[in-house]
């Protein structure tokens, strides 16, 4: 995985995906990036992690590096809920000068679901 490791000893996506982004300097303009992490058991299956409670994680980042969407995936390919939010998929929102100003969520079965201002923040906090 294309990733790096922040001061706090945590992978930072958003760092692989602004370096992925620094190196295409053949194009006028950035792209957007995304992350697929997967874990696998010792027989070389997907295997679900337990802190998350899925077994792949897809995130999308914009061209600024900004995390714009994560999705949870079973060892099945399907969506998942994560735990702890019990959501499938998380989008954020920024403003023009790059801040985050909101979080949506949704189920397994892509519908959106409606959360309370602490898993908002909570999301917030992730991106």
């Amino acid at each position: 995985m294309n990733s790096q490791i922040s001061a706090k000893g945590r992978r930072s996506a958003r760092g692989a995906a602004r370096a992925a982004t620094a190196q295409d300097s053949s194009s006028a303009s950035s792209r957007p990036v995304e992350v697929l992490e997967t874990y696998f058991g010792a027989d070389g299956r997907p295997v679900k992690r337990k802190s998350i409670g899925a077994a792949r994680v897809a995130r999308r980042y914009d061209e600024r590096g900004n995390k714009v969407e994560e999705a949870y995936f079973g060892a099945d390919g399907k969506p998942t809920l994560r735990k702890g939010l019990r959501v499938a998929r998380i989008a954020w929102r920024y403003d023009d000068r790059g801040r985050q100003i909101d979080a949506f969520f949704f189920g397994a079965d892509g519908e959106p679901i409606h959360k309370g201002a602490a898993a908002r923040e909570r999301a917030l906090e992730d991106a």
